[in-house]
């Protein structure tokens, strides 16, 4: 191989680990913008919304008792040191809890239907029950009617859109910092010592939400 070959060839690997590096910087940027697709489940007015958004953090603090999160539903940080099982609950899961399952590299899909929504519940169900590292839960802390969150990353919706949820499941499930898939170990789940979550400041109202 040729001295001058060589040399290009060097080149050419730093200018890529240059580019790489410079793309992980960006892909460090949070940012909060209108969904790239449109929903498939408009409302009653016709004008369905929907919010994609990258909240990066480097918090993953074990901690006791509440925590006051930046967002709601929070994306990540500091959480309790017992996870929660995966699957599908009827009552309202602590933040603090499932933030754990989410640095699992875990999906939490979040509705909250002061009116009821047994039938979008049912279609979550139907299409979702018994996939790996995902929990479905009520949540009262948002103002939005359904939520995809994993670590870092979240969508939130007015309306249900099973194949939007579908494709941020197969996106982001298993890529957060820690890959665990195992159930909560044994004790976790009769732990209620510190199951109460917080309320939070910030519930996804579409005025006060940035993102940042």
């Amino acid at each position: 191989m040729s001295p001058k070959f060589i040399t290009l060839l060097m080149a050419g690997c730093t200018s890529q680990g240059i580019e790489d590096r410079r793309q992980k910087a960006e892909d460090r940027v949070a940012y909060s913008r209108d969904c790239q697709s449109t929903l498939t489940c408009p409302t009653e007015d016709n004008l369905a919304e929907c919010r994609a958004e990258y909240l990066p953090t480097d918090d993953q603090r074990h901690v006791e008792g509440e925590v006051d999160y930046p967002v709601y539903p929070p994306v990540g940080g500091a959480h309790y040191r017992c996870w929660w099982d995966w699957g599908v609950f009827a009552e309202e899961i602590p933040e603090e809890r499932w933030v754990h399952n989410l640095e699992h590299g875990g999906v939490v899909f979040l509705y909250n239907c002061p009116d009821g929504c047994s039938d979008e519940v049912s279609q979550i169900v139907s299409a979702f029950e018994g996939r790996e590292r995902l929990i479905v839960s009520p949540y009262s802390h948002m103002e939005w009617r359904f939520a995809a969150v994993s670590w870092e990353y979240r969508t939130l919706m007015d309306c249900l859109d099973i194949d939007k949820l579908d494709s941020f499941y197969k996106k982001r499930m298993g890529h957060g910092p820690e890959d665990v898939a195992s159930m909560a170990p044994s004790g976790c789940m009769e732990d209620d010592a510190e199951n109460e979550g917080s309320s939070g400041p910030d519930t996804g109202d579409r005025a006060s939400d940035t993102g940042s």
